[in-house]
């Protein structure tokens, strides 16, 4: 009987089989089959030279069938234990057959397969087993063999078309020529709305790329993204040449200001979360507009929340990203120019009306005030107003033409300085894209301008670099591209609370130099707004030394060149004319002491015009008069503080005069 089992066995044992079809396709099933197996749950293990699966079954009645879909191609073995016996087949998987892809108004075919895509596509384009087709700032590869979305690929601009000739190449809108290898690094340069492509394929599509720039994050609902998203942004947007020292232009709050606003929305989930959103701007985007004011309104609301430790750091932070905006504007300088101006108008004014009776006594025998223009000339040159005028007087009035004459000058280089910076290409807190080098690239050769270009190109072109900034002004951020120990020092000697100086010679930095060293880069010294303004006014001004009639007609403050003739036509003849009556003798004519007084009365600070002073009490006047119009309540007793001390003056002096 035991003879008779041990046959029964062995033979239930060869009667056992593993089946598999001798060859297959990759990303087709192939059919396995099992027989004669004791009932029970079994392991397939699948085994070839570039790939290694497993897979469970069950036999419940002693045999099975199941399906698998080859990943690769190769000779695959496949093996399965029952008890102690090992059973193995094999199959011999080939290469899936390449289908063509076909673009459709609706979407990517290929085969049996359909990737649903709305607008217009580029593409596709065959290179081997893959296809690829773009839209915008988004290209996408297709695997033919087993049709899928392998990848996402995003060029830094419009792709204006695909070109395959041994590796893809995508052609971008700018004229650039990049391969999917050369995408990395680079910031991006498109049109922002441009990023609705990627929005709106992702709203219905799932990422398969793993390594996504900060401009794809750019495109995601806030409410979607966690303390790892954004700080893989962070990173992105340091590696790619983005810096905190650098401003943004209003273009990109298209897709940030959602982020700005989730600051404020995060402090109903506690303050943790709202830090997450707060410290990511203040890290790495303090200058995007806006993101100063909500993070002084998130210092304030830190302190309301009994952390005080946590709003003085903020308010510290946001003292040196102001300390990088040049601290004064073109609308501040137009103001500052009207301002000058007008008291310049007014001094005439006051001076005109009050040696006007001792004028016209002096020109009485050349023909009047106007009439001895054309009898008497020079004699009537002579009699010019400013003839009269004490010494004092004529100093004040040509200090303030002086002074609103340089003031309209500033106004129009900073002015032209702003209209450069805000050209797009500069406006997305870099320097080194394409387009701001080429912007750069553009402008005078000055030695202003070097030290711009030379960090522009320091990582694309090292060596260009060096010698432009062997030749460029020497700026901290100059100073410290040069990298010599002599330039380390004179750097430190210049600024010597520049963090970036502070960082090179281990004496500390501060809180960006933590971000960059997180980033796992050194704390770079980078030309902040308010010293690229500065370069650009001073690069003006080399060119009026070199080109006065061009430089001056090209300042924007001009509607139309008519102003900027007429104007400098002004300037001319006043400069002219105040150098003349320095030469000219003063009249024995005396003014009437009442119409002298009566004069000064009307005008705040007169009595002490000569002496300079007065002229601080005028502007004290008008000062208040402009914040009663504003609505401060501090503008009326300023202004009856000035006209009464006017008074006293006034008083004082008529009483002397008198008692003399």
């Amino acid at each position: 009987m035991r003879y008779l089992a041990g046959v029964l066995l062995w033979g239930l044992a060869l009667a056992q089989s593993l089946t598999v079809p001798p060859e297959g396709r990759v990303g087709q099933p192939l059919e396995i089959r099992g027989a004669e197996f004791p009932p029970g749950r079994y392991t397939l293990l699948f085994d070839s030279a570039r790939s290694r699966a497993q897979l469970e079954v069950e036999a419940p009645q002693g045999s099975f069938s199941t399906f698998w879909t080859p990943p690769a191609e190769g000779l695959f073995r496949i093996s399965v234990q029952v008890g102690e016996r090992t059973l193995q087949a094999q199959t011999q998987v080939r290469p899936a057959p390449v289908q063509t892809p076909r673009l459709e108004p609706d979407g990517l075919v290929v085969g049996g397969w359909k990737l649903p895509l709305a607008g217009s596509w580029i593409g596709p384009r065959v290179l081997g087993t893959r296809a690829f087709v773009a839209q915008g700032p988004l290209v996408l590869e297709i695997d033919l063999q087993n049709p899928r979305v392998l990848a996402e690929h995003y060029p830094p601009a419009e792709v204006r078309g695909l070109e395959a000739d041994g590796e893809l190449t995508v052609l971008l809108e700018d004229g650039r020529r990049l391969g999917l290898g050369a995408l990395a690094g680079k910031p991006y340069e498109g049109r922002w709305e441009s990023l609705a492509v990627i929005q709106e394929y992702f709203q219905t599509h799932e990422a398969q790329s793993p390594n996504r720039p900060y401009w794809y994050y750019f495109t995601q609902e806030p409410s979607r993204l966690g303390a790892a998203e954004l700080e893989a942004v962070g990173r992105d947007l340091l590696l790619r040449g983005h810096r905190p020292e650098l401003a943004w232009g209003p273009g990109v709050l298209r897709w940030l200001e959602p982020w700005l606003l989730q600051i404020r929305a995060a402090r109903r989930q506690g303050l943790e979360q709202s830090l997450v959103w707060s410290e990511f701007f203040l890290k790495y985007l303090p200058q995007v507009p806006g993101a100063q004011a909500m993070l002084l309104e998130q210092a304030e609301w830190l302190e309301a929340q009994g952390r005080p430790d946590l709003g003085q750091r903020y308010r510290d932070a946001l003292r040196q990203v102001a300390s990088w905006q040049p601290p004064f504007t073109s609308t501040h300088l137009a103001w500052l120019t009207g301002l000058l101006g007008g008291l310049y108008a007014l001094m005439l004014l006051y001076l005109s009306l009050l040696y006007l009776p001792a004028q016209l006594r002096g020109l009485s025998p050349t023909g009047g005030w106007l009439l001895g223009w054309l009898r008497h000339p020079l004699l009537r040159l002579r009699h010019s107003m400013l003839a009269y005028t004490t010494l004092g007087e004529r100093s004040l009035l040509l200090l303030l033409f002086a002074l609103a004459a340089l003031t309209l000058l500033a106004w129009g280089f900073t002015a032209r300085s702003e209209a450069l910076l805000a050209q797009e290409g500069l406006t997305r807190g870099t320097l080194r894209s394409n387009t701001a080098q080429e912007t750069l690239r553009g402008l005078a050769n000055t030695p202003p301008l070097r030290g711009l270009l030379a960090y522009a190109l320091a990582k694309e072109n090292p060596t260009e670099a060096k010698r432009l900034y062997e030749s460029a002004s020497p700026w901290d951020y100059v100073l410290l591209g040069r990298g010599t120990p002599e330039a380390l020092a004179q750097a430190y000697q210049q600024a010597p609370q520049a963090p970036a100086v502070r960082e090179a010679l281990g004496l500390g930095g501060d809180l960006w130099s933590a971000v960059y060293r997180e980033a796992g880069l050194p704390r770079e010294a980078v030309p902040t707004p308010r010293q690229i303004i500065a370069a650009v006014g001073l690069s003006s001004l080399e060119n009026l030394a070199t080109d006065l009639p061009e430089t001056w007609r090209s300042l924007p403050i001009w509607p139309t060149p008519l102003w900027a003739w007429g104007a400098a036509a002004v300037v001319l003849f006043l400069s002219l004319y105040h150098l003349l009556c320095f030469f000219l003798p003063r009249p024995q004519h005396q003014t009437n002491p009442a119409w002298r007084h009566g004069v000064q009365l009307l005008f705040p600070g007169s009595p002490s015009y000569s002496q300079g002073w007065g002229v601080l009490l005028l502007l004290a006047f008008a000062g208040g008069l402009w914040l009663w119009r504003q609505g401060h309540s501090a503008g009326v007793p300023l202004s009856l503080a000035a006209l009464g001390l006017h008074l006293l003056l006034w008083l004082a002096l008529v009483y002397r005069r008198r008692s003399s």
